[in-house]
């Protein structure tokens, strides 16, 4: 089996949002340098660490997946340094679904594996990409290696 990506959104918008946060932060970064303000200066590098700390962390989540015999590679985009990672194949999945919105009223999916977590994403054509994507890992394997849990996580 070759390598196949699944994208369960786009990692060019992704990269894109990770752009303009890197570019605004750099941009101010220089303008306090040429003006030599010092306490600008920690504080643009205090919310460069703050925007590093948000795409590592948990509210962030993976945008694809590459499934091969080497291995599940996860995509979260060029900032999230300490996430890209590559996962045995192995691995349990689960697709999860989620109400999002103020009302707790959009029907959401992600797609959970250990420790990594996708976008919440909604829509019929979403949903069979992450039921392409188990089903990439299970015929990997050889047998199921996960589920469709319909219970929403935050009931």
């Amino acid at each position: 089996m070759e390598a196949e990506t699944f994208f369960i959104r786009s990692v060019m918008v992704q990269n894109v949002i990770m752009g303009i946060i890197a570019a605004i932060i750099v941009w101010l970064l220089v303008r306090t340098i040429r003006k030599q303000n010092f306490t600008h200066m920690i504080l643009v590098v205090a919310w460069g660490l703050i925007a590093l700390w948000f795409f590592n962390g948990p509210f962030w989540g993976f945008s694809a997946v590459t499934v091969s015999p080497d291995g599940l590679k996860i995509h979260y985009g060029f900032l999230s340094v300490y996430r890209n990672k590559t996962l045995p194949v192995h691995s349990q999945w689960k697709i999860r679904t989620y109400m999002g919105g103020i009302r707790k009223m959009k029907g959401l999916f992600f797609f959970q594996l250990p420790d990594h977590r996708s976008l919440k994403v909604r829509g019929a054509a979403k949903f069979e990409v992450m039921k392409a994507l188990g089903a990439a890992i299970d015929d990997l394997n050889g047998r199921p290696m996960g589920q469709i849990v319909e219970q929403p996580v935050n009931m």
